[in-house]
Order: C-alpha cells, then structure tokens, then sequence
C-alpha cells in the first residue's frame, strides 16, 4: 500500500526536495499538486493538478497533504486539511506564533488527523547518532551547545522580507537550531533568555537574530541566524567529557552528500542519504498503521513558543 500525497505549492523545496522524496519512497505516491501558478504544478507530474487549494483538499483520493506555502498561510491551510480528515505535513515554521500552532495540534486531536512539523533533519542519520552518543554518556554532561545558520539572502522581493508573510530569520532559520533543544532535553525543557539581539531590516523583518540562554538553568545555548552573514552552517555540542562537532556536510541542509560527525576523538562517516525521503516514509507508515517515528506535538509546540519569547526579548 501506498500513501497519496497532495501538495499544496510547488516552490523550490516542493520540486528540488519532497517530489523526488515521494517519488523514491516506497510507500507513497505524488498524486496531486494545487498551486496558484498552474505550470509549476504541472511541472511536477502528479496525477492530478489544481490551481485551487481547497479543490485539493476535497480531493477523496487525498490521503495526505504537504504545505509549502509562506508562513502565514500554515495554520488556516493546515486546519481546512485537518478539518477535511487529511494528514498534514506542514513546513517549518509550523505556524506564525505559538497561539496558532496550538489550535492547530487541538484540530488535529479533535479530527484525529495526523500533524507533523517538517523538521526533516531530525531523521537524518547523523543527528541521531548525535543524540543516541548523548544519550549514552560518550560527552558526560551537556554544557554548551552552539547553533548557527547564516547565509546572505541578497533576494528582497522574496516573502521572506515581508512581515506579513512570516519573513524574517527567525521564523525562516531558527526552527532548525531551536530543534535540538526538544531533540536532546524533549519538549518540557526549561529555557531562560539571557540576551537576544537583533537587526531589523527596512522591510520590518529581522535580518539577523543571535540569542544566548541558559537550558534547565545551568546549560549555555548559544545561537545564531542571519539573512546577512556568510554562509555557516554550525552544531558543536560541550560535555563535560568531550564533545560533538558537525563536520563535513551542512549542520542543517544536508540531503544527498556524505556528511561526517565528530564525536571526542572519534569521526562517524555517513554516506550520501536522503532525509526528506526518510521523512515522507516514516510519516507515510504512520498514515497506514505501520511502526514510523515521528516528532511528537509538544516539541513543535515548544519550539514555536521559544520563537515567540525571542520576538518579544528582541524587540524591547
């Protein structure tokens, strides 16, 4: 059996990440893509093609909808796909605010709808390697952990420079580094804001956001997002016995290229994977009733409500 995904959009990730995924995932199908550009939509070669969301979402062949819209339109497509009985795989950031992503995980109780966040560098190899070394004591105690991801975004017209759109580097960037904190304390974690700066651009967004805190009060988390910065892409995790350094292949955006992790004195070697496809199949499992991990609501929820806690911190 297999999975009939719809997507909703067909930008840059849809085409160049999640087509190919479903396609090479052994148990799901690309069988419909809604878009309000009807080439790109066809340009991707589903079964079915829809220049209107809701036509999809209606679809009875539909058994799962991936949203990659801009950040304003998650939470009121995700819940009409909820409401509708669909499964839903939501881009990050989940929602606009904390708020949203709330009524959202209750939509999907109340439907008994599946709703996934889609971190999909929480299924890649190497960062569960990170965790289970963690896990097993091989760095003693967590200390500090530094989380970075800059690159220069040199396009202004993209959505990602207007506020009402959901731009800015926190919302676009910060999902990813902000994730391991649920990954390695889960979502109950206790975070306390030390510092939070940040450069706002013309267009109201920020440009550049760095926040220093402290995790279940004695932990350093230091990070770092940047529309602005040279490309870096950094996870290095302190222990009191040693520690863990992302090496070769981007901390957050590796799919299809090795990658290495650094572990005390020890490199793991991880050959060329593609965690959007791993993604899409454990979550396609879960739609049919098979064992598949998936991140659990209170982690999505966590991470939207530290992004609302830096908001507020950085704009006093």
């Amino acid at each position: 059996m297999s999975v009939n995904w719809g997507f909703i959009g067909a930008g840059v990730v849809a085409s160049k990440a999640l087509a190919p995924a479903v396609r090479n995932a052994s148990n799901a199908n690309l069988y419909a893509v809604a878009s309000r550009d009807i080439s790109k939509a066809t340009n991707l070669s589903p079964e079915r093609v829809y220049d209107n969301y809701d036509e999809l979402i209606n679809d009875p062949k539909v058994d799962a909808i991936y949203i990659s819209l801009p950040n304003n339109f998650h939470a009121p497509i995700a819940s009409r796909a909820l409401r509708s009985g669909k499964a839903v795989l939501c881009e990050k950031p989940l929602t606009m605010n904390y708020q949203e992503s709330l009524e959202l995980v209750e939509a999907a109780a109340l439907s008994k709808s599946l709703l996934v966040e889609a971190i999909w560098y929480r299924w890649h190899p190497r960062l569960i390697k990170a965790c289970q070394q963690i896990a097993a004591g091989v760095i003693g105690e967590i200390k500090e952990i530094n989380a970075a991801f800059t690159y220069v975004n040199s396009n202004k017209g993209n959505y990602r420079f207007d506020p009402a759109l959901g731009g800015g580097a926190l919302l676009d960037l910060g999902p990813y580094p902000l994730h391991l904190i649920p990954s390695l304390f889960g979502g109950e974690a206790r975070v306390e804001l030390l510092t939070v700066n940040q450069e706002i651009g013309p267009s109201g967004v920020d440009l550049v956001t760095k926040v220093e805190a402290l995790i279940n009060g004695s932990i350093k988390f230091n990070f770092n997002v940047s529309f602005v910065g040279h490309l870096s892409q950094e996870i290095s995790i302190l222990g009191s016995n040693g520690g863990i350094k992302f090496l070769e292949g981007a901390a957050f955006t590796n799919w299809n290229e090795p990658s290495t992790l650094l572990v005390n004195d020890e490199i793991y070697s991880f050959e060329s994977v593609d965690a959007y496809q791993l993604m899409v199949e454990a979550v396609s499992d879960v739609i049919l009733g098979k064992p598949g991990w998936i991140p659990p609501h209170s982690e999505s929820l966590f991470v939207m409500d530290l992004i609302d806690q830096i908001r507020v911190g950085g704009s006093k």
